[in-house]
């Protein structure tokens, strides 16, 4: 009878043990597959003072005021980044009652190993003294883990030290948002053949695209749209590996701005404005640059508030007092002379076209504002075009020949 007792009580154990078991290896496997991290809390006691109110980076784009906890969890808006590429942040503080210097850090879980106390996870620090938006970029390291992971926007009193990425600290906001890592990949010109402005090939808005300046001949032409919902447009050229530039025409051919930073400097037009439609991006290498195995990253942006403008210039101004120079046309075949150049009255265009067409020539000032235009007929072969500028004041202005098939600019000294 004992015997029986205890060999029932035995298996009522064995049977309680192995469903126990079965639970914990059920929720051991649930927890893995949602692959949910447990991120440390951190938040400003206080947004008396200041706290975050804007942010941006990529598809991510939130304006807000104070936080009743000091902290804002945004990690359900999310953003592609893809390994290797600089992307542009934009922050900014709000001080609703006075002016206030403010430190920021921005930390991401690179490893997706729920913590940002790893190498390199602390991003990017910065110090904002005005209120209104400021802009850095945050380069993705080759070893960022694939995947959606944690970005970390930690704003604080300049009276005290930087906060550490978790706990709580007296003056300021923290938001967390999340990045999609995209692992890098070889590219080609996949958008071929757009190498003409009526060849434009379209992209999709608020989306990095790869692509190529493959020969010292070509140029790589791309289109997309804005609405009245999101007018604004921000132009960015980045990752490049030679100098290239950047130029921003209306759906009728006009030049509107042109980025052309020296070197390996991202490139970057913003124009905010009230007119919608197509708009055509032309990206070329300077003075023949190219590169037929590295890739540069476009991105066009919309959107409904308007774009902080940089205040140093993105047109090239330094020119010499006798500079008469030449740029070669969207294919690289033709040479623009001007002559005399400095110029007081006229100046003579020396030129040789390939069609037989009405061109039009464009003079637009450093601010790429279109100051002179007028429409002439051409040749396809040598031609000499008369120019009256006694109408402009003095200063350097770039010129440009545009056609149905071809484009030549160049640049112009008036004294």
């Amino acid at each position: 009878m004992n015997t029986k007792i205890y060999l029932n009580n035995l298996a009522s154990f064995l049977i309680f043990t192995t469903l126990l078991l079965s639970n914990e290896l059920l929720f051991a496997q649930t927890t893995y597959s949602a692959n949910a991290l447990s991120y440390c809390a951190a938040n400003g006691r206080s947004t008396y003072y200041e706290y975050i109110d804007y942010f941006a980076i990529g598809n991510i784009a939130r304006t807000s005021g104070a936080e009743p906890a000091g902290y804002f969890d945004g990690s359900a808006l999310s953003t592609d980044v893809m390994v290797g590429s600089k992307n542009a942040i934009t922050y900014s503080h709000a001080n609703p009652r006075g002016g206030y210097v403010e430190n920021w850090q921005f930390f991401v879980d690179w490893n997706g190993d729920g913590d940002f106390i790893d190498v390199g996870e602390k991003a990017l620090t910065a110090v904002t003294y005005t209120t209104g938006n400021y802009t850095d970029s945050i380069l993705i390291p080759a070893n960022a883990k694939p995947g959606q992971t944690r970005i970390r926007v930690i704003m604080s009193s300049n009276l005290y030290p930087f906060p550490k990425p978790c706990g709580s600290y007296k003056y300021g906001e923290v938001e967390d948002y999340t990045v999609n890592i995209i692992p890098s990949t070889l590219c080609n010109e996949s958008y071929e053949p757009n190498n003409a402005f009526l060849k434009s090939k379209s992209i999709p808005i608020n989306t990095k695209i790869l692509s190529q300046i493959s020969t010292s001949k070509d140029n790589d032409w791309f289109l997309f749209n804005n609405t009245a919902s999101a007018p604004n447009i921000n132009i960015t050229l980045t990752s490049l590996p030679l100098d290239y530039n950047i130029q921003l025409f209306d759906s009728a051919g006009t030049l509107i701005k042109t980025s052309a930073n020296g070197g390996t400097a991202d490139e970057t037009i913003v124009y905010n404005t009230f007119t919608t439609g197509i708009w055509k991006v032309r990206v070329y290498g300077s003075g023949g640059a190219f590169s037929n195995t590295q890739c540069y990253t476009l991105q066009a942006s919309v959107s409904a508030t308007p774009n902080a403008i940089s205040t140093s210039f993105n047109i090239t101004n330094k020119l010499t007092a006798l500079e008469s120079l030449a740029l070669e046309n969207s294919h690289n075949t033709s040479i623009l002379t001007i002559y005399p150049n400095p110029a007081i009255n006229y100046i003579t265009l020396k030129f040789n076209y390939n069609h037989n067409e009405s061109v039009q020539i464009l003079i637009y000032d450093l601010s790429g504002h279109l100051v002179m235009q007028k429409r002439k007929d051409v040749i396809s072969g040598n031609n000499d075009v008369q120019y009256n500028i006694e109408k402009l004041a003095a200063g350097f202005y770039h010129l440009k020949i545009l056609g149905q098939y071809d484009e030549l600019i160049g640049k112009l000294v008036v004294k």
